[in-house]
């Protein structure tokens, strides 16, 4: 099933569904799985001397209740800057994740992170969000810069992410 940027949107308004490292592969696809998890990823900006952001809070919620757990979980001042979506598959499809900055929208500065290993090994697409319009990733087999939304990461990065930077350019 793939999703359009609108009916992104749509199902992150209506609730945050953020898949860090899922309690299984099944877990938070899009149409809802009957045991969905729920999990929160929140970056703060890099700091002075270090190469990557600080994951600030990071939980998994499960059961029928884990949508507004999740949402609980994330800061105020974070829930305003949505900075991604990532996608499990090319044109958005499969699971899906949000990540969101504690620091506020995408500056010159931007923000880095290591996306966790079940990420690393299936992001095929992501939305930008949160003023960020330019992105560079990098993973084994190379390496990849990129402007606004991706509907695909290409083959040397496709299932090969280990990092990440999303910035205003």
């Amino acid at each position: 099933m793939n999703l359009s940027r609108t009916s992104l949107a749509l199902a992150s308004a209506a609730c945050l569904v953020a898949l860090g490292t899922p309690a299984s592969a099944a877990a938070g696809t899009p149409g809802g799985a009957a045991s969905e998890t729920h999990c929160v990823i929140v970056v703060d900006k890099v700091k002075p001397g270090e190469t990557v952001s600080k994951v600030v809070p990071r939980g998994c919620f499960t059961g029928s209740e884990s949508a507004a757990r999740a949402e609980a979980a994330v800061p105020v001042a974070a829930a305003e800057t949505h900075l991604m979506t990532w996608a499990e598959h090319a044109d958005y499809g499969g699971a899906y994740t949000h990540i969101y900055g504690s620091a506020g929208p995408c500056d010159s500065a931007g923000y880095s992170f290591r996306p966790g290993s079940w990420w690393s090994s299936r992001l095929s697409s992501f939305l930008v969000e949160g003023g960020c319009n330019k992105s560079y990733l990098s993973g084994p087999r190379g390496n990849g810069s990129f402007d606004s939304d991706v509907p695909y990461v290409g083959d040397t990065l496709n299932d090969a992410v280990t990092y990440i930077k999303v910035w205003r350019g």
